[in-house]
């Protein structure tokens, strides 16, 4: 495979690559069971969220590459009452797993972090 990584004078600007990659976090984070929601974690998509009125596609999924490692980091909200290392043990595994399946890219940290509790299942 080619080098993925995104040379672009705006550190915001995202690759296809980093989209694909982004769309793939998603929907594994979205469909473990006692996930409530991704969390947004910068001040752009803070801003994105109170303007528009709508969140961003990668908000609360952050990329990054360290040579030819990608380091994710994803920041959610839990159900209350989840068992939250097991539930994060099984999210890593997840999300590691369908990116190098799916795009044959070498996954080197999956970072979750949980921000908060949510008390009702909507």
């Amino acid at each position: 495979m080619s080098d993925h990584v995104s040379k672009s004078s705006n550190p915001e600007a995202k690759s296809i690559e980093d989209i694909e990659i982004i769309s793939i976090v998603s929907d594994s984070v979205r469909a473990e069971d006692g996930v409530s929601r991704l969390i947004e974690t910068g001040i752009a998509e803070n801003l994105n969220k109170m303007v528009l009125g709508k969140e961003s596609p990668n908000s609360g999924i952050k990329i990054s590459r360290d040579e030819d490692k990608l380091i994710v980091g994803i920041h959610i909200n839990v159900f209350y009452g989840v068992n939250i290392p097991q539930l994060s043990y099984d999210l890593q595994s997840k999300v590691k797993n369908a990116i190098e399946s799916r795009t044959g890219l070498k996954v080197d940290k999956v970072n979750i972090a949980v921000e908060g509790i949510d008390r009702v299942r909507v």
